[in-house]
């Protein structure tokens, strides 16, 4: 006898058991973030960061390959992958390294293969920095003269992030632990402290001695200057008398180091020299710009010395001053700065940060103009991050910020600041985070939208220098 043929309602049941069945033992792929963000890392030397591949289908997961995109940046490595089959729940962490051999942006992209039928290559992005912090240190000796015991006298010096990158001042200590000296960090300054390139901080170093017996010892700074790990700075104490003579005591006190000055517009350069044996009368001053000599002076009695100038050459300039006592011994200050001219443009940076080198991100779409032409552009509808904008403008030129929220369900901009020169930056868009989805850090129940929309729009006017 025939059978029957089985009505069409069961053979629909039947092939989506069967869709079920292979759709339940499939493998799937996720990550912990699709960037290896590396940061800022000292040229020499290296950093690993990682992200978590896991499985988290109900079949094995085949790892088949992950390899840099062609035009990587060789200074990026990837270590491969520990295991090459992950079962369901199962993770492993995928690693890469970055050694910088030169102070500047590294870019690189990675592929991902795997069996995932969904998503068979992730394209992962690689960003990195390789800075230089420097150290300035200024002076680099205080001579605190004559005082009597039970009595105290307190001076100033300077630390300076001269370099590139984030300068980390990591300990101060005396060479001599017993040295009547005493050290105070600015109220809102614990170590270890970042200063970001040409910011500084001062610290207050006070002698208070038991007895008249001459201090010479060192106050020791350690921070990540490669070239400069431990420094120092000479104190000095009731040392009069000791028959050695002692340079004079140099300090510039304007302009700062990284100042932009304006071409032929006067500039008075000033600073202030101290010389234990001899007076402001019997020193000598001289100012040299880029080697070459400026001008001479003689200190005031309070040891003040100026000089006016409209010479100031075009370009990165260095600025020194000169101080010799009566003996011929001296000291020296230098700083660097640039001079520019107004009927040039200048490079502006925009960063996630307060300094050049801050990544910043977006959720989903960007545009950023200047005077109307767009000089950056995210249209993608995916969270982002991305490094420093670099472009030239003018004083005065108009930027214009136009974020998007695209798609359900996050709106997310980091905040973003315009940067010029060393040190110096205007604020401009603030932190933006809100959204529709439980899952975010940043969940708002009354957020649904609507979708698209624009949440940041702003204009500004470039107002430095």
């Amino acid at each position: 006898m025939t059978p029957s043929p089985l009505p069409l309602t069961v053979l629909v049941l039947l092939a989506a058991c069967q869709d079920y069945d292979v759709q339940a033992s499939l493998p799937a792929i996720s990550l912990s973030g699709s960037t290896l963000d590396f940061g800022e890392v000292r040229v020499g030397t290296w950093a690993t960061v990682g992200i978590a591949v896991e499985n988290l289908g109900k079949g094995d997961l085949h790892l088949d390959s992950v390899a840099l995109e062609v035009g990587a940046s060789p200074e990026f490595s990837l270590d491969g992958l520990a295991v090459t089959t992950l079962g369901p729940g199962e993770q492993v962490v995928l690693t890469a390294s970055y050694q910088p051999d030169a102070v500047g942006q590294d870019v690189a992209q990675a592929t991902l293969t795997s069996d995932d039928p969904e998503e068979p290559a992730i394209l992962l992005e690689l960003l990195g920095f390789g800075v230089q912090p420097a150290i300035e240190i200024d002076p680099e000796t205080l001579w605190f003269g004559d005082v009597a015991p039970g009595e105290s006298s307190s001076l100033p010096v300077t630390l300076t992030a001269a370099g590139t990158g984030t300068l980390r001042v990591q300990e101060l200590s005396l060479e001599d632990i017993t040295a009547p000296f005493g050290l105070t960090l600015p109220p809102d300054v614990t170590l270890p402290w970042p200063l970001p390139t040409g910011h500084s901080i001062e610290i207050e170093v006070t002698f208070a001695p038991l007895d008249a017996s001459p201090q010479d010892t060192h106050l020791l700074i350690a921070s990540n200057d490669s070239e400069s790990p431990l420094a120092g700075v000479r104190l000095l104490g009731n040392a009069a008398g000791s028959g050695e003579n002692e340079p004079p005591i140099v300090e510039i006190t304007d302009p700062n180091w990284g100042a932009y000055l304006v071409y032929g517009e006067p500039v008075t350069l000033s600073g202030v020299v101290v010389d234990i044996e001899d007076g402001p009368a019997n020193l000598a001053c001289m100012w040299y710009v880029n080697g070459a000599l400026a001008g001479t002076a003689v200190p005031r009695s309070d040891g003040a010395v100026t000089l006016t100038t409209r010479d100031l050459p075009l370009g990165e300039v260095t600025i020194e001053l000169v101080a010799m006592d009566s003996e011929g011994a001296t000291g020296t200050d230098e700083v660097g700065v640039v001079v520019w001219d107004t009927e040039e443009p200048l490079t502006y940076t925009i960063s996630g940060g307060v300094t050049i080198f801050e990544y910043w991100s977006v959720d989903d779409d960007i545009v950023i103009e200047l005077n109307g032409s767009p000089i950056f552009s995210d249209s993608d509808r995916l969270q982002n991050t991305h490094p420093p904008v670099e472009f030239s403008a003018r004083a005065g030129d108009v930027l214009r910020l136009r974020a998007t929220d695209e798609k359900y369900c996050k709106q997310e901009l980091d905040s973003l600041f315009l940067h010029w020169g060393t040190g110096m930056f205007q604020p401009l868009a603030p932190g933006v985070c809100r959204s529709a989805c439980e899952e975010d850090a940043c969940y708002d129940p009354t957020y649904e939208g609507p979708w698209p929309n624009t949440f940041y729009e702003e204009t500004f006017t470039i107002a430095i220098p």
